[in-house]
C-alpha cells in the first residue's frame, strides 16, 4: 500500500488552459510573484522551459529521518489537444463544469505547473502549497480560463477558483479533488468515490451501495474527504466507524458504518477508505 501511495503521490501536475496564446512572463516576474506568496525562495532553474525554485519551509521527510527540499516548477507554453489530454472515461466524470465538452474543444494552449520531491511531504501542507502555487500561476497568467488536473480527472474554471473565498484545504478540494459517480452496469448498484487525495499521499474515499440517493452520498464523500485531509488520515483507523445515514438520508450517530482501507474499485488504482454502508452496502464485502 505504501509503495502505491508513493507512486501516485509523485504525479501532481496542474495545467492552466487558454483559448489564445498567452504572454509568457519573464523568470524574474515569476520569482517576484512567488516571493509575494512564499517569502524567500531559492532559485534552482530559470530556463524558460523549466522554472524551478524551493521554499525553506516546504520539505519532504526521508526514510533516514533527514529532510530534503520540495521544488515547485513551471513549464513553458505548450499546445493543448483536448482529445489527447482528456480521455472519454474522464469526460464522463466532469460534473462541476457546464458545457465541458464545448469548453475543452476551445482550449488550444496550456502551461503546466507541478511539484518535485513532494511524495514524502506532509499531505495537508502539500495541499496548501499546491493551492498557493496555483494562486501564483493564475496571477501570472490572468487570461487563464480553466485548469485541468489529469491525476484527479478534475476540470475547474479559473474564474470559479478566483471567486472562491475559502483558502487552504477547502480550495484544494474545490479545485483539485473530483467526486465521481458511477452506476454499475446491469445492476441497481452505485459507486461514489473521490480522486485527488491519493495524489498527495492520503487515501481517497469510496462508497459502493444501493438504495440511497447518490447526491447525498456524494455530499458525504466530500465531507469525509475534507475530514481526511484535515487530519492526514490519522484519526480514522481500519475498522473504525463513522456516522451513517438513516432511511430519510440524514446523518445520524444512531447508524454506524464501518471503514476499511482497500484498493479502489475503479481506475486509477489507488488506496481508498471504503465505507461499508450496512444494509445499503453492495458488492462482496467478505
Amino acid at each position: 500500500m505504501e509503495n502505491l501511495v508513493e507512486n501516485i503521490s509523485k504525479l501532481v501536475a496542474i495545467e492552466l488552459l487558454f483559448e489564445e496564446m498567452p504572454t509568457r512572463p519573464t523568470a524574474n516576474a515569476i520569482f517576484r510573484e512567488a516571493r509575494k506568496i512564499f517569502g524567500d525562495i531559492n532559485i534552482i532553474n530559470r530556463d524558460e522551459n523549466d522554472i524551478e525554485f524551493s521554499v525553506d519551509k516546504f520539505v519532504a521527510y526521508n526514510e533516514d529521518n533527514t529532510t530534503s527540499p520540495v521544488v515547485l516548477a513551471m513549464g513553458n507554453i505548450t499546445d493543448f489537444d483536448d482529445k489527447v489530454a482528456v480521455s472519454e472515461f474522464e469526460r464522463t466524470q466532469i460534473w462541476n463544469v457546464a458545457n465541458s465538452e464545448e469548453l475543452l474543444s476551445k482550449y488550444k494552449y496550456a502551461v503546466k505547473i507541478w511539484d518535485v520531491n513532494a511524495q514524502r511531504q506532509i499531505p495537508k501542507e502539500r495541499a496548501i502549497m499546491l493551492v498557493d502555487w496555483l494562486n501564483v500561476a493564475l496571477k501570472l497568467y490572468p487570461k487563464c480560463q480553466a485548469i485541468w488536473i489529469k491525476s484527479a480527472g478534475k476540470l475547474q474554471l479559473a474564474q470559479s477558483i478566483k471567486n472562491l473565498k475559502e483558502t487552504g484545504i477547502v480550495k484544494y478540494l474545490y479545485s483539485m479533488v473530483n467526486i465521481r459517480f458511477f452506476n454499475v452496469p446491469n445492476t441497481n448498484e452505485f459507486i461514489v468515490d473521490s480522486v485527488g487525495l491519493a495524489n498527495i499521499g492520503l487515501s481517497d474515499v469510496q462508497f459502493h451501495f444501493k438504495g440511497m440517493n447518490p447526491n447525498k452520498v456524494a455530499n458525504l464523500a466530500y465531507s469525509l474527504a475534507r475530514y481526511i485531509l484535515n487530519n492526514d488520515n490519522i484519526m480514522i483507523k481500519d475498522g473504525d466507524t463513522i456516522d451513517g445515514m438513516n432511511d430519510e438520508g440524514k446523518m445520524t450517530p444512531e447508524v454506524q458504518w464501518i471503514c476499511r482501507y482497500e484498493d479502489s474499485l475503479i481506475e486509477p488504482l489507488r488506496p481508498v477508505l471504503d465505507i461499508d454502508t450496512g444494509k445499503y452496502a453492495a458488492g462482496d464485502r467478505n
